[in-house]
């Protein structure tokens, strides 16, 4: 199921929970004594062209305002973040 919109007067923005998850999700891991091979696996982030970029952002100002598809792709956005963080911590062990 697709989850709901941020609720008003909601404490914390989308953003900054994943990032706290993120987080504490990393410190729980107990990455700190592991081997390389105990690591976990991040996700590989496609790599998009300028090109590609500017068309994906002129699609998404072409939606309305309150459509659908503009949260998700805020989340898409975090997850990307969020694999390009992982791999980083991974390539610094």
């Amino acid at each position: 199921p697709i989850p709901p919109p941020p609720y008003e007067g909601c404490v914390m923005p989308r953003r900054s929970l994943w990032a706290a998850f993120a987080a504490l999700s990393i410190g729980l891991s107990g990455c700190a004594g592991s081997s390389a091979r105990d690591l976990p696996q991040c996700p590989a982030v496609v790599n998009y062209t300028d090109t590609q970029l500017m068309a994906i952002q002129e699609s998404i100002n072409r939606l309305p305002k309150k459509d659908a598809l503009r949260g998700a792709m805020q989340d898409y956005e975090t997850l990307r973040d969020d694999a390009r963080y992982c791999a980083s911590l991974v390539k610094e062990r």
